[in-house]
């Protein structure tokens, strides 16, 4: 099928709008309007995941930090971040496989946002996922001396060109952010500034793998790699989320529920798994929040820590598991509970993101059928996400805990 690309001005063109979710948030857009084009308390969404999960957009081993996320930057569902380390200029890569759909890297001038003639360099992205991704701010010619063309396919981590300073810019950075169309064969934006046009299109919170908690958080570094692999599976012990707030779960094998958790209005959530996914009696999406819970396997591409060889074995599938983690979310003792069926060797262990065991609860030990309670501080751990792993002989078990100082 042939894709277009459409810009310019559509004043003439009829279609249906889809409209920017506004987010009651107490800071005001990026807090300030000295580089934002555009600029205006209309767009403060969007609270949406994006469909496609995708990985840091620059080449393997780039340390990135993010400066704006999807709250802060103005307009709001962008994010602005820059390499550090190393020496520059830093690699921007393609954060999934798909088709290049436009590029712009003739320009060489940071100009003020203000002026509506300021150019960008740019690179927009169509993917599978009927999603589309935006690099911006390019230096002159990295793009082109690649060989890059519009029409290409590339795949994830394939270094499209350098991260500059050009066009609406504070200072060198990437800016990048996922869009879903209205027409998934087509996107409208602007062709001086690679803008979507918002009747046509609307922003997306990208879901990025192996990170924490899987958005990218301002302030805080990352390294780019590929996607590594899931848990196999995962369990969700209770959770109120409010708007702007979101939990995204993914795993290879199987992700359920236990406990109440409640997805309140403007709040999002996305639970992916391989196999299935369960939600128990507790779970509760309100109106005006946006849930997907879908079967699709992980991004797959890494060999798992070796503390985490536990996801080569089938969680069990019983109608409860009776493994529940509470409070959650926790900002002191934790109290874990399960059922063992039969006396088994068992350990209890916490790991981050990536894999990495960062504290042993339960050494390995002998433990008896039935019931069992276990607690610990959570003292020593940042704020952040994290999982708990049991593993009962050869059942294993992995829960999600959020820590909040």
């Amino acid at each position: 099928m042939k894709k277009i690309i459409i810009s310019g001005f559509f004043g003439w063109i009829a279609l249906s709008a889809i409209s920017q979710v506004c987010i009651p948030v107490k800071d005001s857009c990026d807090g300030t309007t000295s580089y934002c084009f555009d600029c205006n308390e209309s767009k403060c969404g969007p609270f949406e995941l994006s469909k496609g999960i995708y990985r840091i957009p620059y080449i393997d081993g780039t340390t990135v930090k993010v400066t704006n996320d999807h709250f802060n930057h103005c307009p709001r569902g962008r994010v602005d971040m820059v390499g550090k380390g190393g020496s520059a200029p830093y690699k921007i890569a393609a954060a999934a496989d798909g088709w290049i759909r436009a590029i712009e890297d003739d320009n060489s001038i940071q100009c003020d946002c203000k002026k509506t003639n300021c150019r960008n360099n740019y690179v927009w992205m169509e993917h599978p996922n009927g999603e589309w991704t935006k690099y911006t701010h390019f230096v002159k010619n990295s793009v082109t001396v690649l060989n890059h063309k519009v029409g290409d396919w590339v795949t994830a981590g394939t270094y499209l060109g350098d991260e500059g300073n050009v066009g609406c810019a504070s200072g060198i950075h990437q800016h990048f952010e996922a869009a879903q169309p209205v027409d998934t064969n087509t996107l409208v934006f602007s062709e001086y500034g690679g803008y979507i046009d918002e009747d046509w299109a609307k922003n997306v919170i990208p879901v990025i793998c192996s990170i924490t908690g899987n958005v990218f958080v301002e302030n805080t570094e990352y390294v780019a790699g590929d996607c590594e692999s899931c848990f196999a599976g995962l369990i969700n012990n209770g959770g109120s989320f409010n708007a702007g707030a979101y939990d995204v779960t993914i795993a290879g094998t199987s992700v359920s529920t236990s406990g109440n958790i409640i997805f309140n209005k403007y709040s999002s959530g996305l639970y992916q798994a391989g196999s299935y996914v369960r939600l128990d009696p507790g779970f509760e999406v309100k109106n005006g929040a946006d849930f997907t819970a879908r079967i699709k396997t992980c991004n797959n591409s890494l060999v798992q820590n070796r503390d985490v060889a536990l996801a080569k074995t089938e969680m069990d599938k019983a109608p409860k598991t009776n493994f529940k983690i509470y409070p959650n979310p926790a900002s002191g003792i934790v109290t874990i509970e399960w059922e063992q069926d039969a006396t088994n060797l068992t350990r209890l262990f916490i790991t981050d993101m990536t894999g990495r065991t960062l504290m042993e609860i339960l050494p390995s030990q002998k433990m008896d059928a039935g019931k069992q309670q276990v607690q610990f501080s959570t003292k020593q751990l940042s704020s952040g996400t994290y999982f708990i792993h049991l593993v009962a002989g050869n059942k294993s078990h992995s829960g999600k805990l959020n820590v909040q100082h």
